[in-house]
């Protein structure tokens, strides 16, 4: 929850009077290995908020399986467990922070329900990936003296994937208002998402139109 005194007498408040607290902490959260907290700067003063999965990252792990098996041979149902419950310590951090998967993560969730030792293999790789490039998000403070701005950009191919499927995605954004001689604009990331188009589609601008 970020607020101003007023929100949070309102709204927080109120809640207490419905539901056990448990524990609260301001300005610097962990929860469910997702740590939100205010930066400082020089003059102590808070410069902006970041985002951070570290613990879960320095938690997250490759499967284990036998490097000689070939790309096409299917799980066993240990592997296959072993699998998704993998698969599911990169939902997490994908959904959360790390946007940099969002596609290979979706292309790996498309084959949970049969994957074979290639599939290991690239989850592995993605595993890796996180792990050697961590993001960090950080969100600054923007000019509201005028009304800010929700800015999106989708896209989407035609049967780019592997199965001739396609992919669509997209990135969200709270923006400053747009000023006279300035081509630049502040933001803040607040959605992503990248996933399989469901629907037929028989063109890459009928797959934009979808997206």
């Amino acid at each position: 929850m970020a607020s101003d005194e007023h929100f949070f007498k309102t709204v927080s408040q109120r809640l207490k009077t419905d539901f056990q607290v448990g524990s609260e902490d301001l300005n610097d959260i962990e929860f469910c290995g997702q740590r939100i907290k205010w930066k400082y700067d020089k003059q102590n003063k808070k410069s902006h908020i970041t985002v951070d999965q570290n613990k879960c990252i320095d938690e997250l792990h490759e499967v284990t399986f036998d490097k000689h098996l070939a790309d096409s041979t299917a799980c066993n149902p240990v592997l296959h467990t072993a699998y998704r419950s993998v698969l599911g310590m990169l939902n997490w951090l994908q959904s959360r922070t790390q946007f940099q998967i969002a596609y290979s993560f979706s292309r790996c969730a498309s084959a949970a329900a049969a994957p074979t030792i290639g599939h290991v293999r690239t989850l592995n790789k993605l595993v890796r990936q996180v792990k050697a490039k961590p993001v960090m998000l950080h969100f600054w403070p923007m000019n509201i003296t005028k009304p800010l701005r929700i800015v999106a950009y989708p896209d989407a191919s035609y049967r780019n994937n592997e199965d001739k499927s396609s992919q669509m995605a997209q990135v969200m954004f709270l923006a400053e208002a747009k000023q006279s001689g300035r081509t630049d604009t502040r933001g803040t990331l607040i959605d992503y998402e990248s996933h399989k188009i469901k629907r037929s589609t028989q063109s890459t601008t009928v797959a934009e139109l979808t997206s």
